[in-house]
């Protein structure tokens, strides 16, 4: 589910009224507290740097990358990329394997800690963290929200890890303004993620069968907190 279409200012008035679950209480309030870039976020991890990466390894679909592609992502030196590395495959978080074009980095689904991890990364480090903090300062925006397969996990549906990120922006922004804060908020969570742009007028129009189509399915709004 996708559109390309960008408008320019928006605001819900008629959308569906739903029932809030458990699971989406704890993630609204995991979300709110969890603003600030880390440490602080989640002192549990050592380092910004730490959960950052653990998130880019552990969160979206299994994948194996180079030091170089990490330290890339996450925008640090090598170095630092390999000592922790290296510390969070001591603990069998992490496992690399050798070859000629250097050590491959992957998550250990093997380990007992992999799945509650990935729940705390998801709500710390996750997309919603990183979009939040990419559309945020985006002037005259409404509101944000992640739709699909994402918002869903958010509110705790089982499923794989989605790939694509969906966000629905709200306001008077452009399209070349919101493609672009989709590209940072990418270039870090190393996964697509497509912006719909609405008006308020537009997000108020209960004709649209697309806009009808995301009220029906799963929300988790990012802005305001």
């Amino acid at each position: 589910m996708r559109s390309n279409a960008i408008g320019s200012a928006a605001g819900p008035t008629r959308s569906r009224v739903r029932a809030t679950t458990g699971a989406e209480k704890v993630t609204e309030a995991f979300l709110r507290d969890v603003r600030a870039r880390a440490p602080a976020r989640l002192p549990i991890f050592r380092s910004n740097l730490q959960g950052e990466l653990l998130a880019r390894l552990l969160l979206g679909p299994e994948r194996e990358m180079s030091m170089l592609d990490l330290a890339v992502m996450l925008r640090v030196d090598l170095a630092s990329v390999m000592r922790e590395v290296e510390r969070l495959a001591r603990a069998d978080l992490l496992t690399f394997r050798r070859t000629l074009a250097g050590r491959l980095v992957a998550r250990n689904t093997e380990s007992p800690l992999y799945e509650p991890l990935t729940r705390l990364l998801m709500l710390t480090f996750g997309p919603a963290a990183v979009v939040a903090e990419e559309f945020g300062r985006l002037p005259s925006l409404s509101a944000i929200y992640l739709f699909g397969p994402w918002a869903a996990r958010y509110e705790g549906a089982p499923s794989d890890q989605p790939t694509d990120v969906e966000v629905l922006v709200i306001g008077n922004v452009t399209s070349t303004v919101a493609h672009d804060a989709a590209q940072e908020a990418a270039a870090r969570l190393g996964l697509p993620v497509h912006p719909v742009v609405r008006t308020q007028t537009q997000w108020q129009d209960d004709t649209d069968p697309f806009l009808r189509e995301i009220r029906a399915g799963p929300l988790t709004k990012l802005h305001p907190s």
